[in-house]
């Protein structure tokens, strides 16, 4: 394989917002530079071409590659809104027959096909076989989690299932930070969420409601200019990348309190 990483978005839990960092993330990393795949290898819910806008443009997905030699340039989509971001969908009705080797073989070469620098590979939210062969590709892996406590818990047991399936590195996302609620002792803080899930963390996406809206039409990141949901994006990207960036830099305002809580 090429210099291409390989990142798989799971968690055992579903309703985590799994599919929304997958595909802003990915815009995040094309932003940057960095020619990115988006996969979507959620075989149930197959939703990540709605997220990016990209429902009609899907003629082809993941199995016609694999197991029907759909060449690249019929099936991946080149994302118009950024030339560095490509996108193949999940298979519309899937029966359970790639294997781990035909799912590596279609990595390496797809890397290789397109100069990729990173593949984001969006699983299901449950540890079927879509993690186990997004294990047996990644380089790591990103644990999606909430507030909730049902989904830190979910964190842990998806940390622990990965360990079993041989993935070495895994970080963790706190998605849809609630900051006010921290402050106010409602939820618990960064350092708690760290201690209770056992994950190192590689960054926090606040809780914006006017994204999630903004969410629901295909819009992604490219579309504000500004924000924090936008900048937290970019710095989970830059410490993928190997840089040190301070948490919440770049936030409009800090507050060692929810570090703390």
């Amino acid at each position: 394989m090429n210099d291409c990483n390989v990142i798989m978005i799971t968690s055992c839990k579903g309703g985590v917002g799994k599919t929304t960092v997958a595909a802003n993330l990915g815009m995040a990393m094309a932003l940057l530079g960095k020619r990115t795949l988006l996969l979507d290898c959620d075989f149930g819910m197959r939703c990540l071409d709605l997220v990016m806008g990209l429902e009609d443009k899907c003629m082809y997905d993941l199995a016609d590659v694999i197991l029907r030699h759909i060449s690249y340039d019929k099936a991946i989509i080149r994302d118009e809104r950024n030339d560095n971001l490509y996108f193949l969908a999940a298979p519309y009705k899937y029966e359970g027959d790639i294997t781990e080797k035909d799912f590596c073989k279609f990595i390496k070469s797809v890397s290789s096909a397109l100069d990729l620098d990173y593949i984001i590979i969006d699983t299901h939210g449950g540890n079927g076989e879509e993690i186990k062969l997004g294990a047996s590709v990644c380089d790591f892996a990103l644990i999606v989690a909430t507030h909730q406590s049902a989904s830190l818990r979910a964190a842990e047991q998806t940390n622990a299932y990965l360990t079993s399936l041989g993935v070495r590195k895994t970080r963790l996302i706190i998605n849809c930070f609630e900051k006010r609620n921290v402050i106010k002792s409602r939820l618990p803080g960064i350092i708690n969420i760290i201690d209770s899930t056992c994950i190192k963390l590689i960054g926090v996406i606040p809780n914006d409601p006017t994204f999630i809206i903004a969410q629901r039409k295909g819009l992604l990141i490219d579309d504000f200019r500004k924000g924090d949901t936008v900048t937290a994006f970019r710095n989970i990207s830059l410490r993928i990348m190997g840089e040190t960036v301070p948490l919440m830099e770049g936030f409009k305002k800090r507050d060692r309190k929810v570090i703390m809580k």
